[in-house]
């Protein structure tokens, strides 16, 4: 199981949110670790200041595995987790830069634990997205077995509909982002599912993630998208959050 957080301004952003998240993952995955998030945040700044990091804009990075065990597919319950937390600097600022979505061939399956949860197996994600670049979109859009709409491979989606803004349930086989739970903590975004066809008749789309924030889609194969005043709202609410 993976997080990845946000450092900037000299603050971790939703810690407690991401690690909820990494706990319910290591869960589903019968992975047992003695750490809480007080003693993770302080193994992460500890990191930052003797990398002389604390001034700047920081992905991090904290990577669970299960540890040593022989071969097989047998769980063992003994084995002692590997828990490694690296740091990135933050070179590309995509916060509000539009982008174009292409329609993964590659179908997303809902009743999968991968779908749904933050792990190391992201082979469909990061085929779905070069397939998408080769054709000279910038990301791909997931649909799973049912045609509703997903997310894409590193963010969640959202739709305006009737001038309400909504973003897919879980159940269709989401991740559950973490600023896509704020928004819905904080009663900006309701849960509903859509299919790909009824997507072709919303106002306005984006899509959001832990690192860049806000990211207007201006087109979704084919189809345009002209407004982007949801996002930007949701957008100037992330900003007063910091």
């Amino acid at each position: 199981a993976f997080e990845t957080i946000l450092y900037k301004n000299k603050r971790i952003f939703f810690l407690d949110l991401h690690f909820l998240r990494l706990k319910k993952t290591l869960n589903q995955l019968f992975i047992a670790i003695q750490e809480n998030e007080k003693s993770i945040e302080k193994k992460i700044l500890s990191l930052i200041k003797r990398n002389n990091l604390s001034k700047k804009e920081l992905a991090i990075r904290i990577t669970i595995t299960r540890g040593y065990s022989s071969r097989g597919l047998d769980i063992n319950l003994e084995s002692t987790p590997t828990i490694i937390i690296s740091l990135s600097k933050i070179k590309n600022h995509f916060n509000m830069t539009p982008l174009k979505l292409f329609i993964s061939p590659i179908k997303r399956n809902e009743s999968s634990l991968i779908s749904k949860n933050k792990t190391l197996n992201y082979l469909d994600n990061i085929i779905a997205k070069k397939y998408a670049q080769d054709r000279g979109f910038d990301d791909a859009l997931f649909i799973n077995y049912k045609n509703k709409v997903c997310c894409a491979t590193t963010a969640n989606i959202y739709f305006v509909y009737n001038k309400k803004l909504f973003t897919p349930p879980l159940k269709d086989g989401v991740l559950n982002g973490v600023i896509r739970e704020k928004l819905i903590l904080k009663k900006k975004v309701a849960v509903k599912s859509i299919t790909i066809n009824n997507l072709k008749n919303c106002e306005e789309i984006f899509v959001s993630n832990s690192i860049f924030g806000v990211r207007p889609v201006f087109q979704v194969g084919t189809k345009k998208y002209l407004s982007s005043q949801k996002a930007n709202e949701v957008h100037q609410f992330l900003r007063k959050l910091g």
